[in-house]
């Protein structure tokens, strides 16, 4: 009889700290993702590749990065609405997810730019991954309103430790 409540009461606790462990990870999702591509967002970007670019001139190693802009979400818009818009950026988000390793990160750098960082990758294994992803979001095109939209995006590329040593 004298048990039971302290069982109960560890019962709810255990409740409690998994509702609360839950809520802790839903709200640091939130606060690092992009909600529209769930990619990740510049906040989180930046601390991944401060903490990649101290490890990589500590040891020596090389990565890159890419730079990826929709070459015409603008006229997108414009033309069929911001809802189109968001699909664009969709089907871009999804070529780019298609073409990453698992360490590699991805992330929404703003409103039609993504970045990504590129870890243990040479500037030749970069340019093979964007045109990879250029041909992607080129050869996909999207439709709306039963009219064909052509897709595409531009690509810049710089690499550690030949494009800077900072």
């Amino acid at each position: 009889v004298l048990l039971a409540p302290m069982a109960l009461v560890a019962y709810v606790s255990a409740r409690l700290a998994g509702d609360i462990r839950r809520a802790i990870e839903r709200i640091r999702f939130i606060s690092e993702t992009d909600e529209l591509t769930r990619l990740y967002n510049l906040r989180a970007f930046m601390h991944i590749a401060e903490r990649l670019h101290r490890q990589a001139k500590r040891y020596s190693r090389p990565y890159a990065l890419i730079m990826i802009d929709s070459d015409n979400l603008k006229s997108v818009n414009d033309a069929h609405g911001h809802q189109a818009g968001n699909e664009l950026l969709k089907l871009t988000t999804t070529c780019i997810r298609r073409e990453l390793r698992e360490t590699d990160v991805a992330a929404r750098y703003g409103g039609d730019e993504f970045i990504l960082l590129l870890p243990e990758t040479s500037p030749q294994g970069a340019w093979e991954l964007s045109e990879r992803i250029r041909r992607s979001v080129a050869d996909k095109g999207m439709e709306v309103r039963g009219l064909r939209i052509a897709t595409r995006v531009s690509v810049g590329i710089a690499a550690f430790p030949g494009h800077g040593t900072g």
